[in-house]
């Protein structure tokens, strides 16, 4: 079924029917209501069947008004002894099922996790997947996304994979972010900045990035979309971790643009600085001399003579000096246009304006991403402890449950113990007679049909 069909029945219903009771058109205005909303396909053919089942049910009594509203009446008693049962038999074998579909997938994810990583022993790979409820429960995640990020880090070639995947998922959990880029800062970072995989350095990382996220307006994604970015440039012109950070934070704070288009513009500010051209950004030769004209013209050198040798200096320590006299100068000062002007664009200009003129917005996020350690582990706490980290745990629960039954003998008599309690709902749906099909159609004996 698709949406416009089933809404299109729905009315059709409402239309033709004129003398339906109030409950059953309420019932079917609230069907309509959900699915304009978007529901599942599984969904959409719940509600049809329930349509089918009530139509055919009121087709029966040859009238849909008050004779219906007092047959429902009069069977609400006898529905109320059985409906609660049928209810937890219902929702106790779905929930069965979402946990038997969650370890095949885990099955999967170990199973690729084995395959792209050689080293992995037999004895490893299994106290991967007997930990991977407890990792999960700690940031309230679910184990497969825990072995989804293990399996992404052994793909990129992490031997500690199972460590760099818990960094991912606190990393999701503390800073609301993907599974996708919370990997994607973690391997572009450590790369840049050449961690080795390290967790301790990682996670000093996370931390500083957290605690500048926790006390300015700038979110922890928007940091990893512009460290995925600029990452590899900055390491590459000596520029650290904590500084690129903050620098990205600074400007973000400031102008409320996305990570990726300030993350560019840094990326230009230091290729200006350092002297370095790029055509596909439209840096060339003639725009850095004319940038560092403009530098000169503010006692700023962006070189240095060491022991006899002419090299380009620090680029945060040129933006500091550049900073300092920038902002001695009046706003109509040709000095500090030309400086501005020096830059490819208007955008570029702006950013750049932006970064000096909240150089000590940047440096007070210098030393909150120095007093960040630990954050990430006492904000995950935190949100492990929301509703949604919690029926993650309790999913877990379930899943590990089912997970020990399934693979023990216990499982046989489990099937036989639900099969004792679906008899026993069949047995009264025949005991209710021609009014169980109006009942028991929108309810147990659609489900027990469709188990069976």
């Amino acid at each position: 079924m698709d949406n416009e069909k089933l809404i299109s029945r729905i009315n059709s219903l409402l239309i033709k029917n004129k003398s339906l009771t109030k409950e059953a058109r309420t019932e079917f205005e609230k069907y309509a209501k959900e699915i304009s909303k978007g529901a599942s396909p599984d969904r959409l053919n719940e509600i049809n069947k329930k349509l089918t089942e009530t139509e055919n049910s009121m087709r029966g009594l040859h009238r849909l008004g008050t004779f219906f509203k007092k047959q429902m009446s009069q069977a609400a008693e006898s529905f109320s002894k059985w409906f609660s049962a049928g209810s937890v038999v219902k929702s106790l074998i779905a929930q069965t099922e979402n946990a038997i579909s969650e370890i095949q997938q885990m099955d999967t994810l170990l199973t690729r996790i084995s395959a792209k990583n050689d080293a992995l022993s037999d004895s490893a790979l299994k106290n991967i997947a007997d930990n991977a409820f407890d990792v999960a429960g700690r940031y309230g995640k679910k184990a497969a996304d825990y072995l989804s990020g293990v399996q992404e880090a052994s793909h990129a070639g992490y031997r500690n994979s199972d460590e760099i995947a818990e960094l991912s998922i606190a990393a999701q959990s503390t800073g609301d972010m993907t599974a996708e880029l919370a990997n994607q800062m973690i391997f572009a970072a450590d790369r840049a900045y050449q961690m080795n995989g390290s967790v301790a350095e990682l996670t000093k990382m996370l931390d500083g990035m957290n605690y500048i996220t926790d006390h300015n307006a700038v979110s922890m994604t928007q940091l990893a979309e512009g460290m995925s970015i600029v990452g590899d440039t900055a390491a590459s012109f000596g520029v650290d971790v904590r500084e690129t950070t903050a620098a990205l934070a600074a400007m973000i704070t400031a102008t409320h643009k996305g990570g990726s288009d300030v993350a560019q513009a840094l990326k230009d500010i230091l290729l200006y600085i350092s002297q370095v051209s790029d055509a596909e950004r439209g840096i060339d030769a003639k725009g850095l001399a004319r940038y560092e004209a403009a530098c000169s013209a503010l006692n700023v050198k962006l070189k240095e003579t060491k022991n006899g040798v002419l090299s380009l200096r620090d680029p945060m320590e040129v933006l500091k000096e550049l900073a300092a006299a920038y902002n001695r100068l009046d706003e109509t000062d040709t000095r500090r246009n030309a400086l501005l002007g020096a830059m490819g664009t208007a955008s570029q200009a702006t950013l750049l304006d932006v970064l000096l003129s909240q150089w000590d917005t940047y440096e007070a996020m210098l030393k909150q991403y120095t007093d960040g350690s630990g954050s990430m582990a006492k904000e995950a706490e935190r949100m492990a402890d929301t509703w949604e980290g919690s029926l993650n745990r309790l999913s877990n629960t379930w899943t590990a449950t089912i997970e020990n039954v399934v693979n023990s003998d216990a499982v046989s008599a489990a099937i036989n113990v639900l099969n004792g309690l679906l008899s026993v709902v069949n047995t009264l749906t025949d005991a209710l007679g021609p009014l169980g099909s109006i009942g028991l159609g929108a309810g147990i004996t659609s489900f027990v049909k469709n188990f069976a």
